[in-house]
């Protein structure tokens, strides 16, 4: 057998692959503000398809309706314009490849780490009085989550911030 194709080997090449794939997908999010389906699409399709019915035939219904469960979570979360489309898919690719809640925990605590200084940096400047009249306007109104024209035109290029967490997973726990 070749030297390259040790397992040892092969793993590193996938997480350097891996790796690059959602360096491009963050790159791409903050240059054009679209991420793209040819890059996302594969992922999510082809190892979704895998896990579901591959892995849930011979692991167990949990594979399966875990998986299925958190794309319905990162779907509403789209449905619910928190997160754009392309963040939605490159969500549920990583989903995908790390089903795990040890992904879950590793990608909330990251996002946390990362979000938290850039509220803290978005909302400078503002005063407290100031940012309940906002909170207190959407009450009345009643609109209370964001719009799609919103998220269009307030919406943040932050795929790195789904990027981090992923890179973080493939390097110290995968």
């Amino acid at each position: 057998m070749p030297q390259w194709l040790n397992p040892e080997a092969t793993l590193w090449i996938v997480k350097i692959v891996i790796t690059l794939w959602m360096v491009a997908v963050s790159v791409l999010d903050h240059r054009d503000g679209r991420i793209p389906n040819r890059l996302t699409g594969p992922v999510f399709l082809g190892v979704g398809a895998y896990r579901i019915l591959w892995e849930g035939l011979w692991q167990g219904e949990h594979v399966r309706l875990w998986l299925l469960a958190a794309w319905a979570v990162v779907y509403g979360l789209w449905m619910l314009h928190f997160i754009g489309g392309g963040d939605g898919k490159f969500l549920m690719a990583q989903l995908a490849l790390f089903p795990s809640m040890e992904y879950v925990a590793v990608l909330a605590l990251v996002l946390l780490v990362l979000t938290v200084p850039l509220l803290v940096w978005t909302m400078r400047g503002r005063s407290p009085g100031a940012l309940l009249r906002g909170v207190w306007a959407r009450l009345q109104t009643g609109e209370v989550l964001p719009t799609e024209e919103e998220l269009q035109t307030h919406g943040k290029r932050y795929a790195w911030t789904y990027a981090v967490p992923g890179i973080v997973y493939t390097w110290v726990y995968w």
